[in-house]
């Protein structure tokens, strides 16, 4: 740069010489795509649901292996540091959802093996310590966090504990709906508007009870060996619902398809032949722009995806690693911002579950 400026003020300097040739525009920056990044690795595990409270807050929870035992962790944002704090939850019981309202709102949501009798529990941080809210005689799949005083959990698919169903939190006590019986996850726009799913039904909560809707005929075909179902719902407004769905062929999975909700009916936007995804519940987040980050990870050595929809359309998203050696399980987005965290983990080229690495990434921001 200073030599630049000499040779301009050398050429103004000689009077009645020929003008000096114009010096050449400095070439413009190119803009940097934003991509996914590994911020945090923990050897053994993996993490799993991860919530963003605010800008530089969030929550991570993972699922470390301790011997012959899984221990749940719980582990803390603040911009880009990430800190382990003491979590109560129950030895070989996974953190399979979570979400939050403020940084002294945080919920974690566990689900027991077959042993342990499909026990499960609400816990919540107040900004000082995490306690357990609640144990639940069955598998939670899913919940949903609107306030302190307005919490549901759902049920998990593929367990016998099917009947579940919807408990609802008002600040004080627990309650069974009755008419939420069978449903999985869910996600909410405000009190009396809350989605979930159950089969190939979508469900919808107006204030006093569940009402259901079928999707049957926009999944994909019903085979001999499938089990066409939804598998992920996200409220982005009054007027636009996704739903996820899986065709759950035997042994890849898939197709996936994502249907839309314009405030009116249900249509099919999307789909691909993307494989497995389904377990426990998909875990579906806004891209801050108008399209969904869809995790879909892998089973039994399948290849795992990060899908990214928009306008109709589904990409498969590059993750450090590549589809062979890093499942995502989980995406938030990172409140005001286009940004977003994930949680996961990285293994061994085609062989999940050796040299195992818990990892969390963060895009753009």
């Amino acid at each position: 740069m200073a030599t630049a400026v000499l040779l301009a003020a050398a050429g103004l300097a000689v009077t009645g010489a020929a003008s000096a040739p114009a010096l050449a525009a400095p070439r413009a920056a190119q803009p940097i795509t934003p991509a996914w990044r590994i911020v945090k690795q923990v050897h053994g595990g993996s993490f799993g649901p991860v919530v963003a409270v605010g800008r530089s807050g969030g929550w991570a929870f993972g699922n470390d292996v301790d011997g012959n035992n899984t221990v749940s962790t719980a582990w803390r944002r603040s911009g880009s540091t990430w800190t382990k704090v003491p979590f109560p939850g129950k030895s070989n019981q996974t953190v399979v959802a979570a979400g939050a309202t403020s940084p002294t709102d945080v919920w974690a949501f566990t689900a027991g093996p077959l042993g342990s009798g499909f026990q499960s529990q609400a816990l919540r941080w107040n900004g000082r310590s995490w306690t357990v809210q609640r144990t639940f005689p069955g598998q939670i799949g899913g919940g949903v966090v609107i306030s302190p005083r307005d919490v549901w959990v759902f049920g998990q698919p593929f367990f016998p504990s099917a009947g579940f169903g919807a408990w609802h939190y008002n600040g004080h006590i627990w309650t069974h709906v009755a008419s939420g019986h069978g449903l999985e996850g869910g996600s909410a726009l405000s009190a009396s508007d809350v989605w979930a799913f159950d089969g190939t039904d979508v469900a919808h909560w107006n204030g006093s009870t569940w009402s259901r809707t079928s999707v049957a005929h926009l999944l994909p075909a019903k085979q001999q060996l499938n089990n066409p179902e939804v598998t992920g719902i996200f409220a982005e407004s009054g007027h636009s619902v996704y739903a996820i769905a899986n065709g759950d062929r035997e042994d890849e999975g898939g197709p996936i398809v994502v249907l839309h909700w314009d405030g009116y009916q249900w249509f099919k936007v999307a789909a691909g032949d993307y494989g497995f995804g389904t377990q426990p519940v998909q875990q579906i987040s806004s891209d801050g722009h108008g399209g969904l980050w869809l995790p879909m990870p892998g089973a039994g050595g399948q290849k795992s995806y990060l899908l990214h929809y928009s306008a109709g359309h589904l990409t498969p998203v590059a993750v450090p690693g590549g589809p062979s050696r890093t499942d995502v399980y989980s995406v938030t987005l990172i409140p005001g911002t286009s940004g977003a965290l994930a949680g996961g983990d990285t293994h061994a080229f085609g062989s999940p579950g050796t040299h195992v690495t818990a990892v969390l990434l963060q895009y753009g921001i």
